[in-house]
């Protein structure tokens, strides 16, 4: 037995983050002297499942590993009446004391607690707020764009900071804190970012409450910074119960953006149900009292049309050569220069170039690339005056649409399952699968058309799942064991994949995969054209953990053990079929590469004269390795 101790005790040093809650507290007779042997019943009131442990010479008792919820804590003991406290809340990781104080009687005579347990933290000295199922529930979350996510109720705790990746607890850095669900992390990469992790979590009506922990955590939570967000899933009772729900936006509700000429498409629906209760199977299993189910459904579903999006274009003129109204703010024409008359300074250091006449560039001079792309790009005519600010006023911010839209269809599902084999043995299983898909709407996408669209689409398949086991191995022994993990695979692609490109004479020279996307092109003073080609990321994490509870006397001890891997692969053919990125310098006055003095990057463009472009074959890692106009470029690793 040494031996064994001597082994739990050098584990001890990694220990098990749980979401598991404690019961303690001090038994004792009228005159105050503590009753030793007294039994300790702990009832949950929800699925009358119970957990039996004895007081100790002391007098004291502890009960750890429970699930959150509210308890019904019966104490009994020879000579003395039966004490009974109803309505004792037990929060995510949290501990509740409740003290017992024994009147002298028959045990069949009960004296019965109704007064509410206080709820204040006096068992350690760690900060933590408890967002119990009634907040959970009841308070109201804006559905602005997404699914509603657990981590919007963050911000209405105490030393909690931003949101999203900016999200900070405790006074710690953004990012620098961890969030578990039924004792795993849900957790995607190294540093916390809220709304990815949403993904990960399940919806907000499978989560019975959660606590944050800012400070004063034990050393189980390894990974949280500046704190710990511990969520608990719902779990079924022995009543059936049901809910169906829908959160409706559209944009008949809303008032007309400022510098937009109609309302926008903007229409949402965040729907869904949940179900719960016990297992029965008729004529063959009654699961009252032992096994329960949740099941929950969210999906969401909306269509989002582009809300005064500005972007910079050439003008109709510039698709023809024509420079000579082509002027930075304060009216000046900035001259176009020859790339190919760039020649060494006669009376001096440096190169010259001659500039074309009357900022003319003749059609002949256009390169063969170039004229591909054109048709694409010079039906987009400006339709908007250009806000100054940075740039030229004459193009800056000269396109502005409210057309087109963005759908984000996402959907959640979760199933929980518990069951209790006799007194001893408990088992609990839980499973959630996320799917989030970024798409272009019926009517095209919002800004430049495809397949100029700068942006890009995306999909999120997300899976998690836990398994636990609560072994009631005596009254003072105690063990919890939980095995889970994650799956996050992030991609990101672009829409114009896959339209044989190459047949339509669209394909960089020495391009990996033409027919891959769309080519994509940069400029120095206007927006891009096309999106980038596939990329992501997978991110899996699974942990196994081990829990022993131990009391003896007065004192209670925890030892465990935890394991977690956690990995990030990324996934990469950004540049597949080429990019090119087009600079003013190319035609610029070589003596002053001053921006806004002369030059054009669309100018640029239109003779072939790229800066160091990129092609991006798909492999782990690699090098860049000079080609043809351009560099070679793999994935990183």
């Amino acid at each position: 037995m040494r031996k064994l101790w001597m082994v739990l005790l050098a584990a001890a040093g990694v220990w098990a983050q749980t979401e598991r809650g404690n019961i303690t507290g001090a038994v004792a007779d009228p005159s105050g002297a503590a009753v030793a042997g007294a039994t300790v019943t702990i009832t949950h009131r929800a699925t009358n499942t119970t957990i039996g442990v004895s007081t100790t010479t002391a007098g004291d008792y502890n009960a750890p590993n429970l699930t959150p919820g509210d308890y019904r804590i019966e104490v009994s003991a020879p000579g003395f009446k039966r004490f009974v406290q109803d309505r004792v809340t037990v929060t995510a990781a949290g501990t509740v004391r409740v003290d017992a104080s024994l009147q002298v009687g028959q045990v069949t005579e009960t004296v019965e607690v109704r007064a509410d347990v206080t709820q204040v933290q006096t068992e350690n000295a760690k900060i933590t707020t408890a967002v119990q199922n009634r907040l959970v529930d009841e308070l109201p979350l804006v559905v602005g764009g997404a699914l509603r996510s657990p981590f919007d109720l963050v911000s209405i705790t105490p030393e909690s900071r931003g949101s999203g990746s900016r999200l900070s607890l405790g006074g710690g850095q953004a990012r620098a804190w961890d969030a578990t669900l039924d004792g795993v992390s849900v957790g995607t990469n190294r540093s916390a970012d809220a709304t990815e992790i949403a993904y990960n979590a399940p919806s907000l009506e499978a989560i019975t409450e959660f606590t944050v922990d800012t400070n004063g955590f034990k050393a189980e939570f390894g990974q949280a910074g500046g704190g710990v967000m511990t969520f608990s899933s719902k779990s079924g009772t022995n009543d059936l119960h049901g809910v169906a729900y829908d959160f409706l936006r559209n944009e008949k509700l809303d008032a007309r953006g400022f510098f937009a000429r109609t309302r926008s498409v903007y229409k949402q629906n965040d729907f869904g149900a949940t179900l719960g209760g016990p297992v029965r199977l008729p004529k063959i299993y009654n699961g009252k009292n032992r096994t329960f189910f949740f099941l929950s459904y969210e999906g969401f579903r909306n269509r989002v049309g582009g809300n005064a999006v500005f972007r910079s274009i050439p003008t109709p003129e510039m698709y023809q050569g024509d420079f000579s109204r082509w002027v930075n703010q304060g009216g000046a024409v900035l001259t176009i220069y020859d790339p190919a008359t760039t020649r060494a300074n006669p009376s001096g250091s440096g190169m010259v170039r001659t500039a074309f006449p009357g900022n003319q560039i003749p059609l002949t001079r256009f390169s063969e690339f170039s004229k591909k792309l054109i048709p694409f790009a010079s039906p987009v005519k400006p339709n908007a005056p250009g806000v100054e600010g940075g740039g030229f006023k004459y193009v800056n911010n000269n396109f502005l649409t409210s057309s087109g839209s963005i759908l984000e269809p996402q959907d959640k599902g979760s199933l929980k399952i518990d069951h209790s084999i006799g007194t001893q043995h408990r088992l609990s299983g839980f499973y959630n699968v996320s799917r989030y898909r970024r798409e272009v709407g019926p009517g095209g996408a919002p800004g430049l058309p495809e397949p100029i669209w700068d942006v890009g689409v995306q999909a999120f398949d997300t899976k998690a799942a836990r398994i636990s086991h609560d072994w009631t191995i005596s009254p003072r022994l105690l063990n919890h064991f939980s095995i889970g993990g994650n799956t996050f695979d992030k991609i990101n692609f672009s829409p114009n994949a896959t339209r044989n490109w190459q047949s339509k004479g669209i394909c960089f020279k020495n391009s990996v995969d033409c027919n891959e996307n769309f080519p994509r092109v940069t400029f120095s003073e206007f927006s891009q054209w096309g999106a980038v080609s596939f990329n992501g990321t997978k991110q899996p994490l699974w942990s196994i953990k081990e829990d022993l509870n131990y009391i003896r006397g007065s004192h209670t001890f925890k030892v465990g053990y935890a394991f977690q891997s956690q990995r990030a692969t990324g996934i990469g053919e950004q540049d597949i079929s080429g990019h090119a990125n087009f600079s003013f310098l190319g035609t610029s006055n070589p003596q002053d590469g001053t921006a806004f003095r002369s030059g054009s990057s669309f100018a640029s463009y239109l003779l072939g004269t790229p800066l160091p472009g990129t092609r991006r074959p798909s492999a782990p890692c690699g090098s860049s390795i000079p080609i043809t106009a351009g560099t070679r470029k793999t994935t990183g690793g």
